[in-house]
């Protein structure tokens, strides 16, 4: 076994929120990515999970507290209520 190749996938919207960078209230993209032991690059035991949100106004990208990214992050929940303007942090332009 190996540490599974990153694993990015769409992962939803967050609830209306205030852009930091734009200030429109969107509803932000959210991209989950993942780093776990696998095989042939299906993961089985997932070790890092990281959020990012997008705004599609301004393009900007946004990475979600790491203690959010873990409860929000998870499969079968749809904890999107707890990721807000105060508990993400800019990244970059994706302009």
């Amino acid at each position: 076994m190996k540490i599974a190749a990153d694993n990015i996938k769409e992962f939803g919207n967050t609830e209306d929120i205030c852009c930091p960078r734009c200030g429109k209230h969107v509803y932000m993209n959210l991209l989950k990515a993942t780093n776990g032991i696998g095989v042939l690059n299906v993961s089985l035991l997932d070790i890092n999970v990281d959020l990012f949100a997008i705004c599609p106004e301004c393009n900007s990208m946004f990475a979600v507290d790491k203690d959010i990214a873990k409860r929000a992050g998870k499969e079968k929940s749809n904890n999107y209520s707890m990721i807000n303007e105060k508990n993400i942090t800019f990244i970059k332009d994706l302009k």
